[in-house]
């Protein structure tokens, strides 16, 4: 198992390493690939120390001692890798310090413990076995700190993202909750099974192998991708418009703005209406900016009309063509699902059908039959 992770870390560093230089032009995608290079090398070492000195063989406290630190810091890397891509670099202190401190902790007690026995780091004496429980201890509740905080942050830029896109693309970043689950269960496990015999360390095995090639493959996929870049909007866009809703009208910054004077909202709904009549929902491939400016009205205004109507930018869309949808079943009967998607501006089949049924309970076909 040493061996195969050895070479497993090696395939998987390097392929950090060699991601297409663009990757670097994103100062958030290149910082998190170097953190994520870091956890991956530093794993590959730890393989190679565990076989190298033959901890196994040696005891359960010396393996696990190597084990809870490295994985503490290799945790901490991979953490703040997907934290920096959920806040676009902007860690609080918490986040970025947290993991350190936790390690620093464990050296400490792990050093204590063994300089009172007066024994070497490698001895397996009682108080080195405390120390590393107390250790794994921390390192378990460091782990939970940043899976709540990553599951937090990704129901904030779900939000974000459903805020400014025609369409849904939030399933583009589930890997990032998969990936912090995934290093939250190691976290329980790493100290405990890890050096367990047979089964138990058979399944340990598989899962860390497919866990950690799952997070490092689908964050070159992510970065790799077009996805930066509209994370990217859609969260700028999400804070300008917080900050434009904390201002009122007159700018003094009371934080009593966050509705809109009926002369503005008379302004956007006609040009919602006028926008509407001219077809504008029917096409593939918007976002807020695009609409706004196509209605010439500012993004922050609109925001503001669809805050006020309680609907983010993909539910107010979706209605829109949704309504089209009925109009073109109604009129076109022997149209195919296909059609009717891409005459409504749904980017495809099934985004047409999952929206169709979640609006109206009913499938298309079943709509079509109704109506008869």
């Amino acid at each position: 198992m040493q061996f195969t992770a050895i070479v497993l870390m090696i395939g998987l560093t390097l392929k950090l390493l060699l991601l297409p230089r663009r990757v670097e032009e994103n100062s958030v995608t290149g910082r998190s690939r170097w953190l994520m290079f870091g956890g991956t090398a530093l794993l590959g070492v730890q393989f190679v120390l565990q076989m190298a000195l033959g901890l196994r063989e040696k005891g359960v406290t010396q393996a696990v001692m190597l084990n809870l630190t490295a994985f503490t810091l290799v945790s901490w890397l991979l953490s703040l890798a997907i934290l920096r891509l959920l806040t676009q670099g902007r860690l609080s202190r918490v986040d970025a310090w947290l993991g350190g401190g936790v390690w620093a902790a464990e050296t400490v007690l792990i050093s204590a413990a063994a300089m009172t026995d007066g024994e070497t780091l490698l001895s397996d004496t009682h108080r080195l076995q405390t120390a590393e429980t107390v250790g794994s201890v921390l390192y378990f509740a460091m782990q939970c700190y940043y899976t709540v905080r990553v599951v937090t942050l990704l129901r904030r830029m779900r939000r974000s993202l459903s805020d400014y896109y025609d369409y849904d693309i939030s399933q583009r970043i589930e890997w990032m909750q998969v990936s912090i689950w995934v290093l939250s269960l190691l976290s329980l496990f790493v100290p405990a099974v890890i050096f367990a015999p047979g089964r138990w360390l058979m399944g340990f095995a598989v899962v860390f192998f497919y866990g950690t090639w799952y997070f490092v493959d689908s964050f070159c996929a992510y970065v790799k991708g077009s996805m930066p870049r509209k994370v990217e909007e859609s969260e700028e866009l999400r804070m300008k418009s917080e900050e434009f809703a904390a201002v009122d009208s007159d700018g003094n910054g009371n934080g009593a703005g966050t509705g809109l004077a009926d002369e503005q909202q008379e302004r956007v709904a006609a040009a919602v209406a006028q926008w509407t009549a001219q077809g504008g929902h029917r096409k593939s491939g918007l976002n807020k900016s695009m609409v706004a400016g196509q209605m010439g009205v500012s993004v922050n205004l609109l925001s503001q009309w669809l805050r006020h109507r309680n609907q983010n930018f993909w539910d107010w869309l979706s209605d829109l063509r949704i309504e089209e949808a009925k109009r073109i079943i109604s009129e076109h009967p022997d149209w195919t699902n296909e059609a009717i998607a891409d005459a409504c501006g749904f980017n495809d089949r099934s985004a047409f059908q999952k929206k169709f049924k979640q609006k109206t309970g009913l499938t298309p076909a079943e709509w079509a039959e109704q109506g008869e």
